[in-house]
């Protein structure tokens, strides 16, 4: 029997099915998305520093006490507003108590980041929000997301003392 006829057969075909099956199997393992464990609910909110909105301020919700999940974190817009996505990318949080960390960084006018030294001590930029609000260990802010419907939080901070960010100097005469 030549090899064509074997295909043909019921013992030529069960390999073929076997290797289209895995073919299938693989192609779906790699495209799988992880994604939360624990069933999220939407998270939303605006950002005011000193009674004006924040744009561009990151917003962080890390969880306290018995709380599942990993938190999330959004990114504040001009009217700053923002939506909290989990770590996988989808929009929400699991139901429980949270501690929010609000950061801004801001540059000295005409100040620019060197890509190739973006180390702490050489970055120019300089947070602009208080510590009560943008230090993880020291925040004040709380919030609570219920386990079953939207939730909408506002929050107030104020600036970091000395958080002016003054001009550069003048150059010097060369």
């Amino acid at each position: 029997m030549d090899i064509a006829s074997s295909l043909r057969t019921a013992a030529g075909r069960v390999p073929a099915t076997v290797c289209l099956a895995a073919l299938i199997i693989g192609v779906a393992a790699c495209s799988h998305k992880q994604k939360s464990e624990v069933p999220l609910v939407p998270v939303t909110g605006e950002v005011t520093l000193e009674g004006a909105p924040l744009e561009g301020a990151l917003v962080n919700y890390v969880p306290t006490g018995s709380t599942p999940g990993q938190g999330g974190s959004g990114l504040t817009d001009p009217k700053g507003f923002f939506e909290i996505n989990s770590p996988f990318g989808e929009p929400g949080l699991t139901g429980g108590d949270y501690s929010v960390v609000i950061s801004k960084f801001v540059l000295p006018p005409g100040a620019v980041l060197n890509p190739a030294r973006l180390g702490p001590a050489d970055n120019p930029g300089r947070e602009l929000v208080a510590p009560a609000f943008s230090d993880r260990a020291a925040s004040t802010l709380k919030a609570k997301v219920p386990p079953d419907r939207k939730a909408h939080h506002k929050f107030a901070v104020k600036k970091k003392i000395g958080s002016s960010i003054p001009a550069p100097p003048a150059p010097r005469p060369g």
